[in-house]
């Protein structure tokens, strides 16, 4: 990841963990920026609708915390506006994988919100905390979302190396899919575990198909 990804991926973190509220952690938001940064907006901007929608399947309901959509949304931003890719097929692959990591990259928030919840009840009548707090939000995002990148840019250049985005009116197709069934998923009262397995489930035949 360049500098750039870097400083926005700790702001990132940062407004995940509720101490920004401008919604530059949203799926949406995050590839149109990207997307400016690298000069391939265009493409960008329709990983950020599909990953928005995506998004929807599990919502932040009070002290809740979503899973990481942040993560998978500047990973793959990144990786298109860059260039990397090589397939549709081996970018739903891609997608799988992260969508997997999502999870070990949520489990590094819950963490980190546990460690800073500790140190303010210890020391909340002290104001270095909330400080520390943002700073290992941020430190966290840097980490997550750049050994995030490089394990997915390692599997990329291991499937076949690098080139443009081309063309497709398949993506789109299926991309499309993938987004209207996760927008009905959205509905559906069962789990929200049970959602995502239905979801890769269509990425993976997704993939097997193109």
């Amino acid at each position: 990841m360049t500098f750039e990804l870097m400083i926005y991926a700790f702001f990132v973190s940062v407004d995940r963990f509720s101490a920004l509220h401008l919604m530059i952690s949203r799926p949406i938001v995050i590839a149109t920026i990207i997307g400016l940064l690298t000069g391939n907006i265009y493409h960008t901007f329709y990983i950020g609708i599909m990953l928005e929608i995506f998004g929807l399947i599990d919502v932040q309901v009070g002290t809740r915390i979503p899973r990481e959509d942040s993560f998978v949304a500047i990973i793959m931003s990144a990786l298109v506006g860059q260039g990397y890719f090589t397939s549709v097929s081996k970018m739903l692959l891609i997608l799988l994988i992260l969508l997997i990591l999502m999870y070990v990259a949520n489990y590094s928030e819950i963490l980190v919100r546990s460690i800073n919840q500790k140190i303010f009840l210890r020391y909340h009548e002290q104001d270095w905390p909330i400080v520390f707090g943002v700073f290992l939000s941020g430190i966290r995002g840097v980490l997550v979302y750049s050994l995030g990148f490089y394990v997915s840019l390692a599997i990329l250049e291991y499937l076949g190396g690098k080139f443009k985005y081309g063309n497709n009116l398949k993506v789109y197709s299926v991309f499309l899919t993938i987004m209207l069934g996760g927008y009905l998923l959205r509905f559906l009262s069962f789990r929200s575990s049970y959602k995502y397995f239905v979801f890769m489930l269509g990425l993976f035949l997704g993939w097997l198909i193109a």
